[in-house]
């Protein structure tokens, strides 16, 4: 049955794609589980109930596996660009993955209702509920890879400007306009299709996300940027979070307000830039005073991300000593002695070598994967050089190398916890090696089944606690959520 569902389109070529669809295999799947499932019943109710339930689970694998994620997955065409999935095909994969979610768990109490009462312990279906789960996130970051993309001329427009030579700060920078017109436009396209809550808050979610770590690579990749450069450069990102505060409601009534939790999260997600803009904007004279806004803004002990602060301002080498010298006997000061030792937001990170703009320097895709690896739906594991048509191969990167989304560490690895106890970013050396993997389709018995799929089982798991608190069945509703955050 698997191979012949995933040589079926997603939806029927007759009917017409409806924002509540399902891809029609899974329907079929389960109602012949449900069938299977009386009929077995209907001669044992013992040992035999429970290797039915391993067949079922064993399938339901590989439905996800090489059924849903491969409808939207990138595959050659024989052409340049690579095929793209429609945004209608991830549409349906995420639906699909949220009813086969809820599926697993009404067929695992159907097959517990029916067995003896000494098996009922055994029958577990959870495991395969949370890899479609994972499907789920990993669809929500493959929507907002597509605005990514949208706005990728943007990104560059903004690393072109001449930081260094503004002489005042003005209105937003033109840029910025552009920016959350095309974010808007392609926003409102898929918050429309999207027929539940809790994904079109995640969708919005990470992309906010997705937003703020590209304008942490992209300024670091803007070297020199001068004191006012930097004022600029913040007053973006305040007009950034102001335009972002209605895009959960923009396919509402005007004058809707936002939940306000999710105005919790633009201002979280945002406000990240501002330890850097704010130390950018003192200048390096008296040194004290650079020095001083370090320690309080950055606060951290490495000279190391001291040094990129320097880099950024354009300070020559042989100028740097002096305030090196001085961070050194500020730091080890009785009143700094609780500093962290790194910044888990400035560690993996490096400053560009070219300037203006970053021409010739990193590009925001190797950035994005040194800072934080997702779908996610953890945007991600991208390759060194940005091409808009591999985005659909980069969030099944994701999957693979159990990311679900920006700012979550590698799944299965040991999260670090900054003294806030919220998950840092992984090593540079963790986001390297998922950058360089690439994303295959498991065939039965191959030897990436086993590592994929237990990635979309974590990536699953943290992906439903991410959006449990967001209403829909994984919570107590959305005004209740927004009350607590």
């Amino acid at each position: 049955m698997i191979p012949q569902y995933r040589q079926q389109p997603p939806k029927p070529p007759d009917e017409d794609f409806s924002p509540q669809m399902v891809v029609p295999s899974s329907i079929e799947l389960f109602s012949f589980y449900r069938l299977t499932l009386a009929q077995c019943a209907k001669l044992s109710t013992g040992a035999k109930l429970v290797e039915l339930c391993k067949v079922f689970a064993k399938y339901l694998d590989q439905y996800a596996q090489q059924v849903l994620l491969f409808y939207v997955s990138e595959r050659s065409s024989g052409q340049t660009p690579s095929k793209i999935p429609q945004l209608e095909d991830t549409i349906l994969v995420l639906n699909t993955a949220d009813y086969c979610f809820n599926t697993c768990t009404q067929l695992e109490e159907k097959i517990r209702s029916r067995i003896d009462e000494g098996y009922k312990a055994i029958v577990d279906l959870q495991s395969q509920a949370d890899a479609f789960m994972g499907i789920a996130s990993a669809t929500v970051r493959a929507l907002v890879r597509r605005v990514e993309v949208d706005v990728e001329r943007t990104w560059r427009e903004m690393r072109n400007t001449g930081w260094s030579k503004m002489e005042m700060v003005g209105d937003q920078s033109s840029w910025v306009a552009e920016m959350l017109q095309n974010i808007k436009r392609r926003s409102t396209e898929v918050l429309g299709m999207l027929h539940k809550q809790q994904y079109a808050r995640a969708f919005c979610d990470n992309l906010v996300d997705s937003v703020a770590n590209a304008f942490i690579v992209s300024i670091f990749q803007c070297k020199p940027i001068s004191e006012v450069g930097a004022e600029q450069m913040l007053l973006d990102s305040y007009a950034l979070k102001k335009g972002f505060e209605d895009l959960l409601n923009i396919n509402t009534k005007p004058n809707t307000p936002s939940p306000a939790g999710y105005i919790k999260r633009v201002n979280q997600s945002m406000s990240r830039l501002d330890p850097i803009l704010k130390t950018l904007q003192v200048r390096p004279s008296p040194p004290e005073a650079l020095v001083q806004a370090y320690l309080i803004h950055i606060a951290d002990r490495s000279d190391t991300n001291f040094r990129k602060i320097l880099d950024l301002k354009g300070l020559r080498k042989q100028d740097q000593s002096h305030l090196l010298e001085l961070f050194q006997a500020h730091r080890a000061s009785s009143r700094n002695e609780k500093l962290q030792q790194t910044s888990a937001l400035l560690a993996p990170l490096a400053v560009s070598g070219t300037s203006p703009g970053g021409v010739g320097g990193p590009t925001i895709a190797s950035g994005l994967g040194n800072l934080s690896s997702a779908a996610t739906l953890s945007t991600s594991n991208l390759p060194a050089r940005f091409d808009p048509s591999t985005f659909g191969s980069a969030i099944m990167n994701a999957a693979r190398d159990g990311v679900d989304r920006l700012g979550t560490p590698t799944l299965g690895s040991t999260p670090s916890q900054t003294p806030s106890g919220a998950t840092s970013p992984p090593t540079q050396q963790q986001s390297s090696a998922a950058g360089r993997a690439s994303f295959e389709i498991p065939t039965p018995g191959g030897m990436g089944t086993t590592n994929l799929n237990e990635n979309l089982r974590n990536i699953g798991k943290f992906f439903k606690r991410d959006i449990g608190g967001l209403g829909g069945r994984f919570g107590s509703g959305l005004k209740a959520a927004d009350e607590a955050g």
